[in-house]
C-alpha cells in the first residue's frame, strides 16, 4: 500500500509555463541590489521542477551559502499556481529553527511572485504545552509566578515553545507534552496541539521534521501529515539516516521486564514465588549482570585505545558460552510461562496483551543468541555512572527500511545538504538510504554545488604536520603537543577562534594546559548549555570556544567573532555496533565506512567558518594523519588556498583579519 496516492504530473504546456517564469524570475535578479543572483539557486530550481514533473529522484548538495532553500522554495511556490497538477508539497527538515525560517522566506517570496500560499508548521508534540502536565506542575508550586504566566497565556491558545522562549528547560520538561495516549486526558476537547494536529491531513502546504515524516511513512496512513504530495523536499538530508535508525531501535529494561514476568505469573499462579526463589527472575539478574560485566570490560578496553569512548554512554559486549547457555535456559523458562498463561483459566485481554509484550522480549532473547541475528544489540549505561544498564537494539539492515519507506510516496523526492558527499560523490549516502535499490525511479545526481563565497580569497587552509600523533602511546605527550600548537594559532588570530575536539577528555586535557598562560580574550569551554555557549561566544569577539559533539554542526556564527575555526583530531567515528555492522558488509570497510564518515563530519565541522560573504578565517587541522587521507580531504573541502607552514598562517592573518586591524591600531595609539 501507497502512503500517497498516484497522481497526475504537469502536461507539457503547463511544465513549459512554469519553466519559464522560474527562469525570468532568476534573470530579472541579475543586477538587483536587493536579492543576490546565485546561478546554483537558478539550476536547482529548474531541477526540482524536473524532479515534480517526472516523479524523480534528485540529490542535491548545495554548500553554504548557495542558498538551496530558495533553490527549490521558487519552483514550489510557481507550481502551487496550478491547481490542476499541483497538489502541493512536504519538506521535512531536522531543526525547528529551519522550520521556522523556511515559512518566513515562503513569505517573502510569495510577496516577490504575488502568490499567497497558507503554509502549515508540523512539529513533534513535545514542543508543545500539556495542560494537564501544567495544571499539576502549578499545583506542586502553587506560588510560580511564571507558572501562572504560562496559564495565562495557554488559555489564550498559546502551547508552542516559540511563545516561551525565556522558559528554563526544567520547567519546560515539566509542563510539554510527554506521551502517546492522548484519549482519556480531560482537556482533549480544548487541546490545541490536537486541533492543530487534526488540521495537518487537510493541509497542501506543510513544513515538518524528519521524525514526523518517518512516522508517517512508517504507519502507512495518509492521515498524519498530508495526504497526496506533488512532491517531498528533503532538506538537511544528511541526517535522515540516524533519524530513520533512532526510529526503529528499542530497549529493554530488566526492571519493567521483572515487573512483567511477576504481573504474568500473579495472574497465572495460585502460590507466587519471591524474587530470591524465582527461577526466572534469578536467571534474568544473571544475564544483565554477565551482559553488563562484559560490556564494562570492553569499555574499558576500547577506550585505552580511543579516547572518544569516554563520551559514550553505550559500549558493546559478546556473548560468551556462559552467557549463551542462560540466554537459552531463560527462553526456555519463558516459553513454559506464555504456553501455561495462555492456557490458564484466568485469560482475559489484559494477560493477552502481557503475554504479546512478553513474547516480543523471549523473541528478541532468542535473536541475541542466534548465530544470523536481524538486530545489532549493545547496552546503554545509567546515564554518568556506567552503572546499570538497559540492553538497546535496532535492527541490521537500516538501508533495507529506509527503501521502504522511500519507496512508498508516489511522487518527486529532492534531497538536499551542505554534506552529502564525500569525495565529490554521493555513492555513500545513497547506499545508507538504499537509493541505490529503489526500482522503478529515476535518480539523478547533480553535480554538487560549491559555496559562492570567496574561499580563494578569504579562507586558508592550515594542514599542520608538526603536533605528535593522536595514536601516541603517550597521550599525555600527546596533549601537551596539541596545547602547544592551539594556544600558538589562537594567539595568531588574536582569539576569534572555535576549537573543535573529538573527545571531552581531551578537550579537557588541553583546555587546563592553555586557560593558566596569560592571554588578551577570554578563553571559554563548552557548558551543557549549548545555546548559552554559543550566545556568549557570538557576543565576545575575541573570544575562543573549545567545544566537541554538536558543535561540530550546530553553531553559526557570522563576522569577526569566528576567524579560526581549529579541528584538533580527524572525526572519525568510534568503533561501536552499528558502525562495525556497516562495515562488516564491505571487502574493505575502513574505505567504504569510516573513511566517509569522518569526511562528512570533518565538512561539517570547517562548514562552521564561512558563514557569510563578507567572512574571512582559517581552517587548521592539526591531526597529521591527514597525509593519509590528503586527496579525499582537500577533494571534500572548498579550500583552494592549503598551507603547511604556521608562516603562512601568520601572514593571512595579518593581511585579511580582525588581528591586522588591531596592530594598526595599536601602532596609531603608539605614534600618538
Amino acid at each position: 500500500m501507497s502512503v500517497w496516492k498516484e497522481k497526475n504530473t504537469f502536461d507539457d504546456e503547463t511544465y513549459k509555463e512554469i519553466y519559464k517564469e522560474i527562469d525570468s524570475f532568476f534573470e530579472n535578479l541579475q543586477g538587483k541590489k536587493e536579492v543576490e543572483y546565485r546561478e546554483g539557486q537558478h539550476l536547482m530550481s529548474l531541477d526540482v521542477l524536473e524532479s515534480i514533473k517526472n516523479k524523480e529522484m534528485l540529490l542535491i548538495e548545495a554548500g553554504v551559502g548557495s542558498g538551496k532553500s530558495w533553490g527549490y522554495l521558487v519552483p514550489l511556490l510557481y507550481a502551487s499556481k496550478s491547481k490542476k497538477y499541483f497538489n502541493g508539497f512536504l519538506i521535512s527538515t531536522s531543526s525547528i529553527a529551519l522550520q521556522s525560517q523556511l515559512k518566513e522566506e515562503i513569505e517573502k517570496i510569495s510577496k516577490m511572485l504575488g502568490i499567497s500560499i497558507p503554509v502549515t508548521i508540523a512539529k513533534g508534540k513535545n514542543n508543545f504545552i500539556c495542560m494537564k502536565r501544567l495544571e499539576r506542575f502549578i499545583e506542586k508550586n502553587s506560588s510560580d509566578l511564571l507558572l501562572k504566566k504560562i496559564r495565562k497565556k495557554v488559555a489564550e491558545g498559546l502551547i508552542d515553545k516559540e511563545d516561551y522562549s525565556g522558559v528554563p528547560a526544567k520547567i519546560w520538561e515539566n509542563i510539554n507534552i510527554n506521551h502517546n495516549n492522548c484519549n482519556k486526558c480531560l482537556y482533549r476537547k480544548q487541546c490545541q496541539y490536537r486541533l492543530n494536529r487534526k488540521t495537518w491531513p487537510s493541509a497542501s502546504y506543510v513544513i515538518c521534521n524528519h521524525d514526523l515524516l518517518i512516522e508517517a511513512l512508517k504507519r502507512d496512513s495518509n492521515s498524519l501529515i498530508l495526504k497526496d504530495p506533488s512532491i517531498l523536499i528533503i532538506d538537511e538530508a544528511h541526517n535522515l539516516e540516524d533519524k530513520i535508525r533512532n526510529s526503529y531501535q528499542n530497549s529493554i529494561s530488566k526492571n519493567e521486564l521483572e515487573a512483567l514476568i511477576l504481573k504474568i505469573e500473579f495472574m497465572v499462579y495460585d502460590d507466587i514465588k519471591t524474587n530470591e526463589d524465582n527461577p526466572i527472575i534469578t536467571s534474568l539478574n544473571k544475564i544483565f549482570r554477565m551482559i553488563s560485566k562484559n560490556a564494562k570490560y570492553k569499555y574499558r578496553q576500547n577506550a585505552k585505545t580511543n579516547v572518544e569512548v569516554l563520551d559514550e554512554e553505550t559500549s558493546g559486549f559478546e556473548v560468551t558460552l556462559k552467557l549463551s547457555e542462560e540466554i537459552a535456559y531463560l527462553n526456555n523458562k519463558l516459553d513454559t510461562l506464555i504456553k501455561e498463561a495462555l492456557n490458564s483459566r484466568f485469560v482475559n485481554e489484559k494477560l493477552l496483551s502481557y503475554v504479546s509484550k512478553l513474547k516480543e522480549y523471549n523473541d528478541i532473547f532468542k535473536d541475541l543468541n542466534s548465530n544470523n541475528r536481524k538486530n545489532i544489540y549493545w547496552v546503554s549505561f545509567l546515564p554518568k555512572t556506567k552503572e546499570h544498564i538497559s540492553l538497546e537494539y535496532v535492527r541490521k539492515n537500516i538501508a533495507m527500511e529506509a527503501k521502504k519507506l522511500l519507496s512508498k510516496s508516489d511522487c518527486g523526492k529532492v534531497f538536499t545538504s551542505a554534506t552529502m558527499t564525500t569525495s565529490g560523490n554521493y555513492n555513500y549516502f545513497a547506499s545508507n538510504l538504499g537509493i541505490n535499490d529503489i526500482n522503478g525511479t529515476p535518480i539523478i545526481r547533480e553535480f554538487p554545488q560549491a559555496s559562492p563565497y570567496d574561499y580563494q580569497n578569504n579562507a586558508l587552509l592550515y594542514l599542520s604536520n608538526d603536533v605528535i600523533s593522536p595514536k601516541n602511546k603517550n597521550h599525555e605527550l600527546y596533549l601537551d603537543s596539541l596545547a602547544v600548537k592551539v594556544d600558538e594559532l589562537i594567539r595568531i588570530t588574536g582569539g576569534r577562534s572555535l576549537v573543535l575536539f573529538t573527545a571531552k577528555e581531551d578537550m579537557k586535557g588541553v583546555y587546563d594546559r592553555i586557560s593558566t598562560k596569560e592571554h588578551n580574550f577570554n578563553i571559554m569551554f563548552q557548558t551543557n548549555n549549548a545555546n548559552r555557549d554559543k550566545e556568549e561566544f557570538r557576543k565576545d569577539e575575541t573570544s575562543v570556544l573549545f567545544a566537541t559533539g554538536s558543535f561540530f554542526e550546530g553553531i553559526d556564527v557570522k563576522g569577526e567573532s569566528l576567524e579560526q575555526v581549529i579541528i584538533t583530531k580527524l572525526p572519525f567515528p568510534t568503533v561501536n555496533p552499528v558502525i562495525v555492522e556497516k562495515a562488516s558488509h564491505f571487502t574493505d570497510g575502513f574505505k567504504e565506512v569510516y573513511l566517509p564518515e569522518m569526511i562528512i563530519k570533518l565538512k561539517q565541522g570547517a562548514g562552521r567558518l564561512i558563514r557569510s560573504a563578507n567572512d574571512k578565517g582559517i581552517v587548521s587541522i592539526l591531526d597529521s594523519r591527514y597525509e593519509d587521507y590528503q586527496e579525499d580531504i582537500i577533494k571534500s573541502l572548498p579550500f583552494t588556498n592549503i598551507t603547511t607552514k604556521t608562516s603562512d598562517v601568520e601572514e593571512f592573518a595579518n593581511e585579511k583579519l580582525a588581528i591586522s586591524k588591531a596592530k594598526e591600531k595599536n601602532k596609531s595609539l603608539t605614534r600618538a
